[in-house]
């Protein structure tokens, strides 16, 4: 599922800049004053879409690689809801530092606390798997 994301989210940004490109560039021929706020506003949010995009394609390619950070220990999982208005997730809390699960895979969780293992990707902090630990697992 995260694969899908990742790459539709990429695919997606980059058809915004090569329109945005081509946008910019017709301007220049007509020979309009390229600084308009059209045109401002087209580049202020051409910028932000390289950065996001730069930001999930580096996740991405960890994704990939199954180069992902590992955290384990003792971890309070909730559920939230998002009600409609934005997407279900379950969070989980390692000391302090909170994951979030965006797949539908583990909201069956129940909310409490566990030891659990985790991984997950290095910027966005979305886990791609967790590992609950029961006592006879973790040599308790």
């Amino acid at each position: 599922m995260l694969t899908g994301f990742y790459s539709a989210l990429i695919i997606f940004t980059l058809l915004f800049i090569i329109a945005a490109f081509f946008f910019i560039r017709e301007f220049v021929k007509k020979k309009v004053s390229p600084f308009n706020l059209n045109t401002i506003m087209l580049g202020v949010l051409t910028l932000f879409m390289l950065i996001v995009s730069g930001i999930y394609s580096y996740d991405f390619y960890h994704l990939q690689t199954s180069d992902q950070k590992t955290a384990g220990g003792i971890c309070e999982i909730t559920f939230v809801n998002g009600h409609g208005r934005s997407i279900d997730t379950t969070e989980v809390m390692i000391e302090d530092k909170v994951y979030n699960i965006k797949s539908s895979t583990y909201k069956d969780f129940p909310d409490g606390r566990y030891h659990c293992e985790l991984t997950y990707l290095p910027i966005s902090k979305i886990v791609t798997q967790i590992d609950i630990l029961t006592k006879d697992e973790k040599g308790d």
